[in-house]
């Protein structure tokens, strides 16, 4: 287990290419999450829903996490919105069933969850990995979406981007191997090591942590293999419809914050109608560190949305 958290956490600061810089610690509850109107199951999807207005926005959270890890932003859209949250199967609790291809039975249920609720050119926003599965969204309806928002969430993990196909695969075969051989007392320790990493706020670590264990490491491995290992570059000129990408950055790095803008431009090229916007500072939870920016980030681009 040491070894894998050692190669992640380097990866983990590829992807906001950021420093980890001490903050003292005093341990806090997550926000608020609302509670939903209505919660359902849609294939290997559990949806909540939140407010009734006249536009959808569906967010995505990221590996391991749950709706909890959007609260923020679904207590401030939904009055305005009809807001979903998706739960990935294995995540947050919800018990895990292994597919062989799961970026194609993701994409089949969202798509299904859309027809089973009448839900027309959502805006679609994603972190991590779920910014990664917002690309595989678009690319593969861009004309059933609205837009899509991906923060520090990319096409490629970054870390892998200048890898051979077969160098990506051999090592995402080796990360995720170790990550389901987890006990529960070894993957929450992982997750309390990265969460130091991926966020300012260290008084949300062990709470966050705690949530982000409460995932399946069965589950957990088989996403982090895909998030690893697949590379949608070469299909972001499919995606038609406007993309924002949030990046989080926090100063005092060894990269600054131009350099960093640049290599997430450089990520994202293929994308004909995609924007990237800092957001100061944060790092990879930036709905954590710096909700307000996010917030008011992902509200400028709804007023830009293919509705």
């Amino acid at each position: 287990m040491n070894r894998i958290v050692r190669m992640l956490l380097g990866a983990a600061c590829l992807v906001s290419l950021v420093s980890f810089v001490p903050v003292a610690a005093r341990a806090d509850a997550l926000p608020t999450l609302p509670a939903p109107a209505a919660s359902f199951d849609v294939g290997t999807l559990h949806v909540d829903r939140y407010g009734s207005g006249p536009h959808a926005i569906v967010f995505i959270p990221g590996l391991t996490c749950g709706p909890w890890a959007w609260a923020d932003a679904i207590a401030h859209f939904s009055p305005s919105y009809t807001v979903y949250a998706l739960t990935l199967d294995g995540f947050d609790g919800r018990p895990y069933v292994p597919h062989r291809d799961l970026i194609a039975s993701f994409t089949s249920d969202f798509y299904r969850f859309l027809a089973r609720e009448h839900v027309t050119k959502p805006v679609v926003v994603g972190h991590s990995l779920g910014g990664t599965l917002v690309f595989a969204l678009a690319q593969a309806h861009p004309d059933r979406l609205a837009g899509i928002v991906a923060l520090d969430g990319l096409p490629v993990f970054p870390a892998m981007a200048a890898m051979t196909p077969e160098q990506r695969a051999t090592n995402a075969a080796a990360m995720s191997a170790q990550i389901a051989a987890a006990t529960h007392a070894q993957f929450l320790a992982y997750e309390e090591t990265m969460m130091k990493r991926m966020t300012l706020r260290a008084n949300l670590v062990d709470a966050a942590a705690q949530r982000e264990a409460a995932s399946d490491p069965k589950a957990a491995a088989a996403w982090l293999r895909v998030d690893l290992d697949d590379d949608l570059r070469p299909q972001l000129s499919r995606i038609t419809i406007p993309v924002l990408e949030l990046m989080p950055y926090a100063p005092g790095g060894p990269y600054t914050q131009a350099q960093t803008l640049a290599f997430y431009r450089m990520l994202l090229g293929g994308a004909p109608r995609v924007s990237v916007e800092p957001i100061v500072p944060a790092r990879h939870f930036a709905m954590l560190d710096q909700p307000k920016a996010v917030d008011a980030a992902i509200t400028r681009f709804l007023a830009t949305a293919a509705w």
